[in-house]
């Protein structure tokens, strides 16, 4: 049974290694926000009105009533083309990401910037990491490995490129809407990634899907 547990090492230790770099990013910013200051005002410095509307448009990408249809719409179309496995990933990378980032905000409880006026609305729950920046960066890590699997070649790279651009995009959308601290996003990036490929581990480990 130990060496049958063995298996596991991998994805225990991958979920691990994202809660100590949590941890750790957290510690490293604790209040004054040196850095963290420094991005928000050179994000602040930037601002305009056509980056005022870009920014609050795109940053909707990495909210749940978008990817939450999205990855609906996606997963129907994989299970209906015998894709489940595929299905099963990226249904989980989503589900998953979305609680964990929850949790980890309930217990960092980091209050949101107040540096600068807020585009837009401050939203009500805690600042760290950022649940939009780590669920739009889980979305794309699984959505890349799914097209990778799909052998398109050069369509393959740019449709990739196409989903990062867009995780980007959302990240900083939050710092310049300065409703997150930069280290919010790195935090909900790492977490995002981390989730994924430790998701990807447990689901090849237990034999639904195949590396």
């Amino acid at each position: 049974m130990f060496v049958h547990g063995l298996k596991y090492l991998p994805t225990v230790g991958t979920f691990l290694v994202a809660i100590v770099l949590l941890v750790l990013i957290e510690r490293i910013s604790v209040p004054p926000y040196q850095w963290d200051r420094y991005l928000l005002r050179l994000a602040h410095g930037l601002r305009g009105f056509h980056l005022d509307r870009f920014f609050a448009l795109i940053t909707w990408v990495g909210s749940l009533f978008i990817l939450i249809p999205v990855t609906a719409l996606i997963c129907g179309f994989l299970v209906r083309n015998g894709r489940t496995a595929e299905a099963c990933l990226l249904g989980l990378s989503l589900a998953g990401i979305a609680l964990f980032s929850r949790l980890s905000k309930l217990w960092f409880s980091r209050p949101r910037p107040d540096l600068f006026p807020v585009i837009g609305e401050t939203p009500l729950d805690a600042s760290y990491p950022s649940a939009h920046t780590a669920q739009i960066v889980a979305f794309a890590m699984a959505v890349c490995w799914i097209l990778k699997t799909e052998k398109l070649g050069f369509t393959y790279y740019s449709l990739t490129g196409i989903a990062l651009l867009l995780a980007l995009l959302v990240a900083l959308s939050r710092i310049y809407l300065q409703v997150h601290f930069p280290s919010d996003i790195v935090g909900g990036a790492l977490l995002g990634l981390l989730w994924v490929l430790g998701l990807f581990n447990l689901l090849n480990t237990i034999g639904i899907i195949m590396r």
